[in-house]
């Protein structure tokens, strides 16, 4: 016989008797209550404390360089907002680049919800620290608040974007070297951007405005990509 004739041989001696009480002992049981903060609290705790001290150290950093310096030189403080958007970017790729997304995806909590919660924390981190930044620059620069958005959160979107954008394209390999590139050269063109383009400056604040609104929406976007690409995965 060949192997298509055993297995229909062997088939009923392997068949598993049916459950019994299945029903009842599915009743009583009680599944674990957990909270929606509850569970982002306990994913706080797999987050590294790096990421918290790199935050506090740009904001130490940003109030140094505005220390006695002359208010047009906010191109300083805006080449060190890069690199918290890399630490943002790397926290959250952490389980891919350990091989641990299968397993985290079998889990009780699907993948996904495991990075938006990590997702949550770091973005709430890094809103705390623009948040903190914004009067201070303003204050210091004595430009309006749609400037000062503009220098302070464009070179974080944008380096958010093109580190989502590389995590995501290439799987093999060590994207995080490409992303830490991708970060200095972002600060690099802060430091060499010395003035902003005409059609900024012509469009006034709707300019600066709208193209804040621009970079951040894109960054948006390749976030709920990064966290969705997981549902090509059969385990998902």
């Amino acid at each position: 016989m060949d192997n298509r004739e055993w297995k229909q041989v062997l088939k009923p001696i392997y068949q598993p008797p049916s459950p019994r009480e299945k029903g009842a002992f599915l009743a009583r049981l009680e599944p674990p209550r957990l909270s929606v903060p509850e569970f982002v609290l306990i994913q706080a705790a797999y987050l590294r404390p790096w990421s918290w001290l790199l935050s506090a150290g740009i904001f130490a950093a940003a109030l140094l360089l505005m220390w006695g310096r002359p208010t047009g030189e906010i191109c300083l403080v805006s080449a060190l907002l890069p690199f918290a958007a890399l630490s943002t970017v790397t926290e959250l790729h952490r389980s891919a680049r350990y091989r641990m997304e299968e397993l985290e995806a079998a889990a009780r909590f699907s993948l996904k919800a495991l990075l938006l919660a990590r997702l949550t924390l770091l973005g709430l981190g890094n809103l705390l620290l623009l948040a903190a930044l914004l009067p201070v620059v303003m204050d210091w620069s004595r430009l309006t608040l749609a400037e000062t958005g503009f220098y302070l959160l464009c070179p974080y979107c944008l380096t958010s974007l093109l580190s989502l954008i590389l995590v995501r394209r290439r799987r093999s390999g060590e994207p995080l070297y490409l992303c830490a590139g991708a970060a200095a050269a972002v600060s690099l063109l802060c430091l060499l951007w010395q003035q902003p383009p005409r059609f900024l400056m012509e469009a006034g604040p709707t300019g600066y405005v709208g193209t804040t609104l621009v970079l951040a929406a894109l960054m948006v976007w390749e976030y709920k990509q990064y966290l969705f690409r997981g549902e090509e995965s059969i385990w998902n």
